[in-house]
């Protein structure tokens, strides 16, 4: 079989530039950089190469080999990049549609088909590179050109320096891109085929969501960052303290230790009295149990800690983003199959140096402030699809479970049925009482433990664990026994999750490899040096990764069944879009209708006995859907 391949090089308008601007594709929308050059080979070897001498032009021509190349397979090396700058070339509105000359191809990514092929323990644990000149030195050691390939690659001039080498490397890129699409695309076992074609037809709908970007709400960036330093330096006056302590763990320590008295609850590697987040819960903690005033000071202190975190990561990052970018939004660079679960990453700052984002997946839920001043552009709404339960629904069907399973075939409430256990009644007595509640009351803070157990317990968790888990991250004290009960409970009531526990362990083992339902395959090969560790991976892989094929499912459906979908993030369980405010209703009802409607089957090989359900919102900021 014979593959087309394509590269494109990029250059900055201004040479100050070149650190970043032939990096970020959004640039191409505000001239402020350009594409350089489109290679293209065929399957018959033959080279063509469109250099950008009139823009107008080169548009045109480019235009014209993308629409000769429709319903063709066109392997690029991180195609996304390449994908976003030819969008912004050929559709200069943001949210606009993207252009059919785009979609009409058939894209694959060399990248992601050598990790769907080496994807495991030993390319994690000696963070093995995915880049074309490591690919190609290690994969194609035989081509006759490999040796000065690499060689080439290694140059290292920056973008919009020396032209003719980068019109030179673009030659050799296709041909490279080629020859590793050409070897090994056969060298993928047929299970994983078809979960590795879905992700392939997430990258238009994602490259296009990378330049389309994220709307910052200038007034209320400016409120949050008021309120989050005025936090700061009142807490500081209330305490007599500088700001200065909040942010060093070593003024907080004397503080703490010294001046008021506390004893450590733990030791850093250095020796040096913890002072994190933990740390001051348990402090805290121990001070309420003896009513000790100093407890609230603890509470300020946090407080202040929390303030200052917010502060610095994300509305002094945001300023900095906006000063880079210069357009008034920020954009984060996507990845697919970012982790090794095949889940979604994104990088904010080009070259690790020039903030372009924020890091979305680590606000904090109560941070509403921030959430509140990142929003779609203006005439748009933003849209959010949950999966609902997802991680449990996975381990429903991969353990099958019966218990599981015929709560979620009757939809009950999961979290009810396990806090029911917890104090061993029957579940329709436990939820009359509940709803007799109204929201507050002893069976309200049951159904919050079995929350608690049905989030944690899925991958093997001791009691202590639960236990330490509950109040640090969720705020809510439980003691060791307490712990090992829910655990315990857990187990008890849904029989074939540790079954399945024992079961994939064991099948991973003889396989050599931890696999889930979309084909995605985790090499497993630590079983003697670290067994737990491995163990803990053949366990949470198949769900995790199952669920990263979902959110791949919904967005390839997404991107084939609703005209003008413009995928915005893809954070935690959650995918984000755009929708026009004059189409929002029309459009809600059908990406509601395409995701609560998905057959499974053809991804995956069965068809799920359970719903996979998503739940929507809408709202003109992030604030107002998560």
């Amino acid at each position: 079989m014979g593959y087309f391949a394509l590269d494109i090089e990029t250059s900055p308008v201004n040479p100050a530039d070149s650190g970043f601007a032939a990096l970020e594709p959004w640039r191409v929308r505000n001239g402020s950089a350009f594409i350089m050059s489109v290679d293209l080979i065929d399957p018959e070897q033959r080279h063509t190469q469109i250099v950008n001498t009139e823009p107008k032009q080169f548009k045109q021509q480019v235009k014209q080999l993308l629409q000769s190349l429709k319903g063709e397979v066109v392997w690029a090396h991180h195609a996304i990049f390449d994908i976003a700058w030819l969008v912004g070339l050929l559709q200069p509105q943001r949210c606009g549609s993207i252009p059919q000359e785009i979609v009409d191809i058939d894209w694959r990514d060399t990248s992601l088909l050598m990790k769907w092929l080496v994807n495991g323990q030993k390319a994690e644990q000696i963070r093995f590179s995915f880049s074309l000149a490591n690919l190609v030195k290690v994969f194609l050691p035989e081509h006759p050109n490999a040796a000065a390939f690499v060689e080439m690659k290694e140059a290292g001039f920056a973008a919009g320096q020396n032209t003719q080498y980068w019109l030179e490397r673009a030659h050799w890129d296709v041909q490279m891109t080629q020859a590793l699409a050409l070897k090994y695309t056969s060298r993928l076992p047929v299970e994983q085929r078809k979960g590795f074609l879905t992700e392939q037809g997430c990258l238009v709908p994602v490259a296009n969501s990378w330049i389309n970007g994220i709307r910052v709400d200038t007034r209320k960036l400016e409120l949050a960052e008021d309120f989050y330093a005025l936090a700061k330096s009142r807490i500081a006056k209330e305490l007599s303290v500088s700001p200065g302590l909040f942010t060093s763990p070593k003024q907080l320590g004397a503080y703490l230790f010294g001046t008021l008295g506390l004893k450590p609850v733990s030791m850093t590697p250095s020796g040096n009295p913890g002072t994190s987040k933990e740390d001051l819960v348990w402090l805290q903690h121990g001070l309420l149990q003896t009513k000790d005033p100093r407890a609230k000071v603890i509470a300020k202190i946090m407080e202040a800690k929390q303030s200052s975190t917010l502060f610095s990561k994300y509305v002094k990052t945001t300023y900095e983003a906006l000063q880079h970018n210069g357009d008034g939004f920020i954009y984060a660079s996507p990845r697919l199959f970012g982790t090794y679960t095949g889940r979604m990453t994104y990088s904010n700052a080009t070259m690790k140096k020039y903030k372009t984002g924020l890091a979305f997946h680590q606000i904090p839920r109560q941070a509403e402030l921030i959430r509140d001043f990142l929003c779609p552009p203006e005439g748009f709404a933003l849209y959010e699809a949950d999966a609902s339960g997802q991680e449990s629904r996975l381990m429903a069907l991969r353990s099958n479970d019966p218990v599981m399973i015929d709560i979620f075939k009757r939809e009950l409430n999961f979290h009810s049925m396990t806090g029911a256990g917890i104090i061993t009644m029957d579940y329709d007595e436990f939820e009359a009482h509940r709803a007799a509640e109204n929201g507050s009351g002893i069976y309200t803070e049951y159904r919050q433990r079995g929350k608690l157990g049905n989030l944690s317990c899925n991958y093997r968790i001791s009691g202590k664990a639960l236990a330490n888990q509950s109040f640090v991250k969720y705020g809510e004290y439980l003691d060791e026994q307490t712990g090992r009960h829910i655990v315990n409970t857990f187990q008890r009531t849904y029989k074939g999750v540790p079954k399945y526990w024992d079961e994939v362990i064991d099948a991973s083992r003889k396989a050599g490899f931890t696999e889930e339902f979309g084909g995605r395959r985790f090499k497993l090969n630590r079983w003697s040096s670290d067994q737990w560790l491995t163990e803990s991976s053949a366990i949470s892989f198949p769900i995790q990764g199952a669920g990263a094929s979902m959110k791949e499912i919904a967005i390839a459906e997404l991107h084939k069944k609703v005209h003008d979908f413009h995928m915005t993030l893809d954070l935690h369980d959650a995918t984000f879009a755009y929708m026009p405010i004059d189409k929002l209703e029309e459009m809600k009802a059908q990406m509601d209708e395409v995701l609560n409607n998905i057959d499974y089957e053809p991804y995956w090989g069965f068809k799920p006995e359970i719903k996979l359900p998503y739940e929507s919102m809408q709202g003109q900021s992030f604030a107002d859907v998560k």
